[in-house]
C-alpha cells in the first residue's frame, strides 16, 4: 500500500518551516512507515526549500530509519535543487542514524 504526501498542497510551493515540518514527520510520515507504507513525497509546484526543513523532516527520517529508508521512502517531481537539498539531508542523516546504532550496539 503507497500513501502520497503532496508536499505543495501541504506546505505551500516553498518548504520553509522546520519546525512544522518535524511535527509533520513526527505525527504523520512515521505512522504511514510503521503501518509498511510505501510513502511517496510528491514535489510537483515545489520551487525552494530550506536546509531546516529538509533536515528536519527528511534528515531525521532518516536518522530514524538508516538500514530500511530506501525501502520505505520515494520522492516524484524533484527539480534539481529540490533533489540537492533532499540527497544532502538524508545522506547525513542516513550517517547519523547508523553511528548511534552502532554506539547501542
Amino acid at each position: 500500500m503507497n500513501h502520497e504526501f503532496c508536499m505543495k498542497e501541504l506546505f505551500g510551493s516553498f518548504l520553509a518551516d522546520g519546525d512544522l515540518a518535524n511535527a509533520f514527520r513526527f505525527n504523520q510520515v512515521e505512522a504511514e512507515t510503521g503501518s509498511g507504507a510505501l510513502v511517496v513525497f510528491d514535489f510537483e509546484g515545489v520551487t525552494n526549500m530550506t536546509e531546516s526543513f529538509a533536515n528536519a523532516l527528511f534528515g531525521n527520517l532518516a536518522e530514524d530509519h538508516p538500514f530500511d529508508l530506501v525501502d520505505r521512502v520515494r520522492f516524484q517531481n524533484c527539480s534539481p535543487l529540490i533533489r540537492g537539498f533532499l540527497v544532502s539531508s538524508v545522506s547525513h542523516g542516513i550517517e547519523r542514524g547508523k553511528r548511534l546504532a552502532r554506539a547501542q550496539g
